[in-house]
């Protein structure tokens, strides 16, 4: 894990632990508010440790492809130029 997120995962705990709000602990460390507010909660389902531990886990490995198939995306064009332009749930019928 980046040692500097660790860091500042650890330093938003501390902050909110002395009641300082999301907000203002977003605009001290750079980071957005909801990035805060995502790392506090995990932090009090999981402990400090346990969340750190799940974010580093989260950051190794493969990612998968996002791409779908260029043979799967013109069946559906070929489906929505046929059944003129129906919605996605004709399309996974027709699939």
């Amino acid at each position: 894990m980046d040692m500097q997120n660790a860091t500042l995962i650890t330093l938003a705990s501390e902050l909110y632990e002395q009641g300082i709000s999301k907000t203002r602990i977003a605009a001290r460390l750079g980071k957005h508010r909801e990035t805060i507010h995502l790392w506090i909660k995990g932090i009090e389902q999981n402990g400090l440790l346990g969340f750190l531990d799940a974010y580093e886990r989260a950051k190794k490995g493969e990612r998968q492809s996002r791409q779908i198939d260029a043979l799967v995306k013109r069946w559906v064009w070929s489906i929505r130029e046929r059944e003129y332009h129906c919605c996605g749930q004709k399309i996974q019928y027709f699939l």
